[in-house]
């Protein structure tokens, strides 16, 4: 039975758990890397138009929160820019948690405060 190219190590054990973390961090970096050659694409600048299709809000909102500075822009005169990797990574940090991450980041927490020393 031939092994699955993520899953080297088969079951990970407290023998093999220092080189199954090295191989998981260096498959971390590797993905990292290659989404460093995808953010070309995502560094375009983009039209106010565009901006309102992306995050599903009319123009209006738009202006409204370049006004607020509540959206990430820079202006030129009276110019907008608006840079389409800048609006993605304000929707991520804009993104409400579901209650699978909220369980989860609350275990994590509930572990820090346990193992404090």
């Amino acid at each position: 039975m031939m092994k699955n190219e993520n899953n080297v190590f088969g079951k990970v054990t407290h023998d093999n758990l220092p080189q199954a973390v090295e191989h998981l961090i260096k498959m971390m970096e590797e993905q990292a890397q290659n989404s460093k050659n995808n953010i070309s694409v995502e560094d375009d600048e983009i039209s106010i138009e565009e901006v309102s299709s992306l995050i599903k809000k009319s123009v209006s909102t738009i202006y409204r929160y370049t006004c607020q500075n509540s959206i990430p822009h820079s202006k030129q005169g009276n110019t907008l820019h608006f840079y389409r990797s800048e609006i993605l990574e304000w929707m991520k940090m804009h993104k409400k948690k579901c209650i699978n991450e909220l369980s989860d980041e609350a275990h994590i927490e509930s572990f820090r405060v346990l193992n404090r020393d």
